[in-house]
């Protein structure tokens, strides 16, 4: 459509030309003493126009002759580019497909370039860390010091994740850390974070990293809760040792994470390491209220104190519920025991047994019989610990 309207322009306008050509008588005098020169004004026109063009023509010419080494050279650097480039997608598909040997040398010739450099010496550095060549993946990574702000986030980054890999977590947290500083939000900092964090028992710092995580939708529940059991667990074998220390971190703690079976028995036990049989109770009975749990059960014999009435009286209205459950059964027995309650002692220790021999329960028998003088069934007993135990 163009270049009909185009073509329809031109021929009015050369028509438009012949007919004022044609009826043209006009013509110009050009007075150089001694010289005369008289032009038909059509003739002038057509030389100057002629002229025109052919300066036109001529300078055109002489710029694009000077512009010849330039664009020679401007070729030249984007063949070389192309070639980079193509170097670069050679070794990102190599390292992908696990050649690391080939990505390695392919990304060492995109080094070349200023273009490709930053990510061809991080790609070289993650070939050289699979090769085991690690003097090599330091010197790769070197190459991509002082490139554009991302690319040097991508580098750190790459740093952090190999010296994680060789377990070297106290360098990792140093990058890690002033990484995250930078974005708080990225989820595969934060993870490499929390691995380093939990190698090297930081568990505090796990808290803080997992509730960034789960915040972000990097954790699921299930992973999140692991991950703040286990660093609650940590900190309280910390505190193992000091009594105020242990029940400050108790107190701060939610009601949900007391209420985990792992984390009361975990605390129970430091407690009556503690002679705190009282608080070993109450973490158990808190516990056992919102979730029954065979093991916190258990460590519920253990737990009694001088007076063990309360106890006792407490175990037996749980029995209502779980009247066959051994373990409760062998707790009542224990309990019974340390009040001197010999026969129930004995019912609800030979009840557990009946239901479940254990190597606890043949011991704690043993001891009630050695206790009542009935030397010969304890030795017996003591052999069919031995025996459950071997």
């Amino acid at each position: 459509m163009r270049f009909a309207l185009w073509s329809v322009i031109l021929a009015a306008v050369a028509v438009g030309i012949a007919l004022f050509a044609r009826h043209s008588t006009g013509y110009v005098v050009i007075v150089a003493a001694p010289y005369r020169i008289e032009l038909s004004l059509n003739l002038l026109i057509f030389l100057v126009l002629a002229g025109y063009l052919a300066f036109y023509t001529l300078a055109r010419l002489i710029t694009t002759l000077v512009a010849i080494p330039a664009r020679v050279r401007a070729y030249r650097a984007e063949r070389t580019r192309g070639k980079l480039r193509l170097a670069l997608n050679d070794a990102l598909l190599a390292f992908f497909q696990g050649r690391y040997a080939s990505a390695e040398k392919s990304a060492s010739t995109a080094l070349e370039g200023d273009e490709t450099k930053g990510v061809a010496a991080i790609i070289a550095a993650r070939s050289a860390h699979e090769l085991g060549r690690f003097n090599e993946r330091e010197r790769f990574l070197d190459h991509a010091k002082g490139a554009a702000p991302e690319v040097d986030q991508a580098r750190l980054t790459t740093l952090a994740d190999l010296l994680v890999s060789q377990e070297r977590y106290d360098e990792a947290l140093a990058v890690l850390n002033d990484l995250s500083a930078r974005d708080s939000r990225n989820l595969r900092l934060l993870r490499l974070k929390l691995q380093a964090e939990q190698a090297t028992r930081n568990w505090d710092e796990v808290l803080a990293t997992v509730a960034s995580l789960a915040k972000l939708g990097g954790l699921g529940p299930a992973e999140a809760a692991g991950a703040r059991r286990a660093a609650h667990l940590g900190n309280l074998n910390r505190k193992a040792h000091d009594a105020a220390a242990l029940a400050a971190y108790w107190k701060q703690l939610p009601f949900e994470t007391r209420v985990d079976p792992a984390i009361a028995a975990t605390a129970a036990r430091h407690q009556l390491a503690l002679g705190g049989n009282v608080e070993a109770q109450a973490i158990i009975e808190q516990a056992l209220e919102r979730e029954w749990n065979p093991g916190l059960v258990a460590l519920y014999g253990e737990a009694a104190g001088s007076d063990a009435l309360p106890q006792i009286e407490r175990a037996e209205k749980w029995l209502r519920e779980h009247a066959r459950d051994p373990a409760l059964l062998l707790a009542l027995g224990k309990l019974c025991l340390r009040q001197e309650l010999w026969g129930k002692a004995q019912s609800y220790i030979e009840a557990s047994l009946a239901l479940e021999p254990t190597h606890d329960g043949h011991m704690t028998l043993a001891a009630l019989m050695e206790r009542i003088g009935r030397h010969q069934e304890a030795v017996q007993h003591f052999r069919r610990s031995a025996e459950l135990a071997g």
